[in-house]
């Protein structure tokens, strides 16, 4: 499918942490509660409206171009929610490419913004809506650049005839391109602010304006600074503006897993989500660093990939809803979770495209970040983990071990991942590649070495017949002790 390409080739209920994850179970012929998309078909890449009682949603799936039936790839739809009622609407087709035109291969990414646009399109009309875009001629995904549509009810689209963003990747580079844009509307008129990827010559987050939505200048490029080592370059799905703090939130990606660790199956979703925050005055000078605020992957909600979520956000590109200050998203997440002993294939094929739906996740400030690192066994496995554990399996919690934090806090800098090798054997290493075998993700922060004063816990990893553990005993309870891991909060 050639959407494989777009995503990847070219550049290549629980609780946790005190937040609300939502995720109810579905099959391949139907959605669960609160999911979006077509269901059977891929869906990622939301962008999603609250206003009084509904959530308006764009996102990405396969559909047949009317323009031009022999074209069926990426393609926008739409649906929308009432909030009282939680009903869903149908999800319908409202934008697809144009044969012969820059866009003609690709439509997807969408993210859409209210203002007041005159006459935007040349044709005497105001406009109440635009959506930015991401799309390309190419039919390898390559070179893309971002255009803008215009509408007065979010269903139907008027296209601007020219990208507003162009590709700087020349045409059979193989490059990616410009992508992914991120929109805030500042006057709630035609002052559109827009952050985009650019993956000339790496990948890198830009700032432009525009005071008509459809002329941009670029302001800079977004700070680094604070962000996650792991993953030097990632991409990201979406960024929103918090207008009672003062605040930008971004959600960048995880890496994705190498065919290495995957049973030579190429997965096309990354595996994990972090959710940042940052001064407004430091986006681009770095003044002050992204404050990681947590970390949603595999290892906390079971799902093989977990990627590219979108902010619910009011219409202008405030994060600033009813639940605020709790901060709401949908994540492209692949259904359902592979089961407890399958293999790194079997794994990596459960995160195929058209197991891909769109569900809704949260944030809650001001909550707990501690995390209980917690032993469970079965009677044939262990898994010590702070995340997720399969119902399935009969897992009975052995004991809580420690405390691991969920971001680098007061001296807790040093991370602890969750990984499998093969089957059944779950173990916890302080390697980001997981020494050499699957990732599951991050487990939460410790402490490389005991601290005075802090009355810290010592983790060793343990070996048995029944694969690895943990434990607080430096014996590892008469089984093999394989390392010190580092301390923890009890």
């Amino acid at each position: 499918m050639s959407v494989v390409k777009r995503i990847f080739d070219a550049r290549i209920a629980f609780i946790w942490l005190g937040s609300v994850i939502m995720l109810a179970g579905c099959t391949s012929a139907s959605l669960p509660p609160g999911a979006i998309g077509n269901a059977g078909k891929y869906n990622y890449s939301p962008s999603i409206i609250e206003d009084a009682n509904t959530r308006q949603f764009w996102w990405c799936s396969i559909g047949r171009d009317p323009k031009d039936p022999s074209l069926d790839t990426d393609a926008i739809f739409y649906a929308s929610m009432n909030l009282v009622t939680q009903e869903v609407s149908p999800p319908v087709l409202v934008l697809a490419e144009s044969p012969g035109t820059w866009d003609a291969a690709y439509t997807c990414n969408p993210k859409v913004i209210a203002g007041v646009f005159q006459n935007p399109l040349g044709d005497g009309q105001k406009y109440g809506y635009a959506m930015y875009y991401v799309a390309t001629s190419r039919v390898d995904g390559t070179s893309n650049s971002i255009g803008v549509a215009f509408s007065n009810d979010g269903i139907r689209w008027i296209k601007y005839p020219d990208p507003v963003i162009m590709s700087t990747a020349p045409a059979g580079s193989g490059v990616y391109g410009v992508g992914q844009p991120a929109l805030y509307n500042a006057d709630h008129n035609a002052a559109i602010t827009m952050f985009y990827e650019d993956w000339i010559p790496s990948i890198h987050h830009v700032a432009a304006v525009s005071q008509d939505g459809v002329h941009f200048t670029v302001q800079g490029t977004l700070t680094q600074n604070g962000l996650d080592p792991d993953d030097p370059e990632a991409t990201w799905g979406d960024m929103s503006y918090d207008s009672k703090a003062g605040e930008w939130y971004a959600i960048f990606n995880s890496p994705w897993r190498s065919t290495s660790v995957t049973g030579d199956v190429q997965e096309y979703g990354q595996y994990g989500i972090e959710l940042y925050k940052i001064p407004k005055n430091a986006i681009l000078t770095g003044s002050s660093p992204w404050q990681q605020l947590i970390t949603i992957d595999t290892n906390s909600t079971g799902f093989e990939s977990n990627f590219i979520p979108g902010f619910v956000r009011d219409k202008w590109g405030n994060l600033n809803v009813k639940a605020y200050p709790t901060i709401q998203m949908y994540t492209s997440l692949s259904y359902p979770a592979p089961a407890l002993d399958a293999t790194p294939a079997e794994a990596g094929t459960s995160g195929s495209l058209d197991t891909w739906i769109v569900m809704p996740m949260s944030w809650a400030p001001n909550t707990s970040t501690a995390l209980a690192l917690n032993r469970y066994f079965n009677g044939n496995v262990y898994e010590v983990t702070t995340g997720w554990i399969s119902p399935q399996a009969g897992f009975l919690l052995q004991k809580t071990l420690a405390h691991l934090q969920a971001n680098p806090l007061s001296g807790a800098t040093t991370p602890f991942y969750g990984c499998k090798a093969g089957p059944l054997d779950y173990f916890v290493s302080l390697d980001v590649n997981c020494e050499g075998q699957r990732a599951l993700g991050k487990e939460g922060y410790g402490y490389s070495q005991a601290v005075s004063g802090l009355n810290l816990v010592a983790l060793y990893r343990c070996i048995s017949q029944n694969g690895h553990f943990v434990s607080t005993d430096p014996k590892c309870e008469g089984q093999r002790t394989d390392e010190l891991l580092g301390y923890a909060a009890p």
